[in-house]
């Protein structure tokens, strides 16, 4: 029988109970699988003991002992510019992106401080994990853009430099090197690294399913602005004979050629349907309930892949339209034999608010969403390339849905609107986070529609950054 492990100690003062309690969690127990306890206690500062061993690990705590009246108001945001902690010069080693290690929250003059069996850290690594994962920040700042997102441009990441590091791994793995040091006997959960491809599928068609006065600008756009002059017979004969499965000429449909190259590698897919329309200039023009959309539904579960949600464009505040679309995309995948219990997706547009999307999600039963990264710049919005469980920061309370960040969309990164990457600028950009996720043991979350795959350089750049 394995031994019981031992048990961690965690001294804090005693306000925000709630929040305390969920980033401990998260950190200790889901990121580390270690077994901790709080206790409540009149201090400045967060003390962790192992029980029955020597030795005590001290770390500030700055933002989850803020006034109830700088709560989610700009006083409780972190000072800037950021200080920044150089862990060589404390001759202090940790698995880190790099030896100068931003401070969110934490000593303005930081340095390691060393006594005989004590260690002070110069970083609130609790509370500036919540500022992240809970995405504290979005609470705060009120910039939006024409798609009422949170863009990257206001983050603190972004300010601050590093939004292309996954920042609260960072400070796990110095927490991690602090606890070793003090207790060699500690093991801690292991994690391997793990590529999660996901499609969101907003046309499984280009010609099959808009109006025709869509599909003649369609072919128009096709032959003057890409010279496809095949797209003359092709648009309107795909328009016109689509009935009980997508022609293998429509350039949208994608999906075999998908699920080979993910086969390839030994990975799964995650194709994620809309089935609701809200805004219809600003959604695709499948249709669920077409004959030769539910042949690709099961298509994708006969060849082991999954399926999953992409709400409509304004359900990010409809949690009612949302579970609507949610029961619906149950009831076809019961028509079709395939489970639909644990259904996980991604918002249209990446459309996000703190927390009522997320309780909107919850809400409608479902298990996970992946929509966390910001659409005008790739990099790591949560700070972490971990999936972890959600937090209701408006009501204090967990959430019963996992938050699985998106680390990169292809949009992002090529598109003229946002990143702007030549073809091999980008793939440099997007394979240098994807040796961060692994070097963190994490999930590189990577979003690429099924409708960006025209031509053979989108193809290339795919099964490169798979490989």
């Amino acid at each position: 029988m394995r031994a019981t492990s031992p048990m961690l100690l965690i001294e804090t003062p005693d306000t925000r109970a709630a929040e305390r309690e969920y980033v401990l969690g998260v950190v200790l127990g889901e990121f580390l699988g270690l077994r901790w306890r709080r206790i409540s206690s009149e201090r400045g500062d967060v003390r962790v003991t192992l029980d029955g061993m020597e030795g005590e690990l001290r770390l500030p705590d700055v933002l989850l002992s803020r006034p109830e009246s700088d709560w989610l108001k700009p006083a409780s945001m972190p000072r800037q510019p950021l200080a920044r902690w150089r862990l060589s010069k404390d001759q202090f080693e940790a698995k880190t992106v790099s030896d100068d290690l931003p401070i969110i929250y934490g000593d303005s003059a930081p340095s390691l401080r060393k006594e005989a069996n004590s260690l002070r850290l110069p970083i609130d690594i609790f509370g500036s994990a919540f500022f992240m994962l809970s995405r504290y920040e979005e609470m705060v700042t009120p910039d939006r853009d024409e798609q009422d997102r949170f863009p990257a441009w206001a983050s603190l990441a972004h300010k601050e430099g590093f939004l292309d590091r996954p920042i609260v791994d960072e400070y796990i793995e110095v927490l991690w090197s602090a606890m070793s040091c003090l207790w060699p006997e500690l093991a801690r959960r292991q994690r391997h690294f793990r590529v999660q491809v996901s499609h969101d599928v907003d046309h499984t068609s280009r010609y099959a399913f808009c109006g025709l006065r869509k599909m003649i600008r369609r072919v128009g756009g096709d032959v003057l602005l890409r010279q496809n002059y095949s797209a003359l017979l092709n648009g309107p004969w795909t328009w016109l004979t689509t009935r009980d499965t997508l022609k293998a000429s429509d350039p949208y449909n994608t999906f075999d050629w998908i699920m080979d190259r993910s086969e390839e590698n030994d990975l799964k897919s995650a194709f994620y349907f809309m089935t609701g329309v809200t805004n219809p200039q600003r959604e695709g023009d499948g249709d669920i309930d077409h004959p030769s959309t539910r042949d690709l539904i099961r298509r994708i579960h006969a060849r082991g892949h999954e399926i999953g949600l992409h709400p409509s464009f304004e359900t990010y505040l409809d949690p009612d339209q949302l579970r609507r679309e949610a029961d619906k995309l149950r009831s076809v995948l019961d028509e079709e034999g395939v489970p639909s219990e644990r259904l996980g997706g991604r918002m249209h547009y990446l459309r996000w608010r703190t927390p009522d999307t997320m309780r909107a999600w919850a809400q409608a039963g479902m298990v996970y969403d992946s929509t966390l990264g910001y659409a005008d710049q790739a990099g790591f919005r949560c700070g972490t390339c971990h999936e972890y469980p959600g937090f209701d920061i408006e009501n204090g309370v967990a959430c019963e849905i996992k938050i699985r960040p998106l680390i990169v969309m292809e949009c992002s990164v090529f598109s003229p609107k946002y990143m702007s990457h030549s073809e091999a600028e980008g793939v440099v950009a997007i394979e240098k986070i994807r040796r961060l996720c692994e070097k963190f043991d994490g999930q590189f979350t990577l979003l690429w529609h099924n409708s960006e795959f025209t031509s053979k350089r989108s193809r290339e750049q795919y099964v490169r950054l798979l490989k």
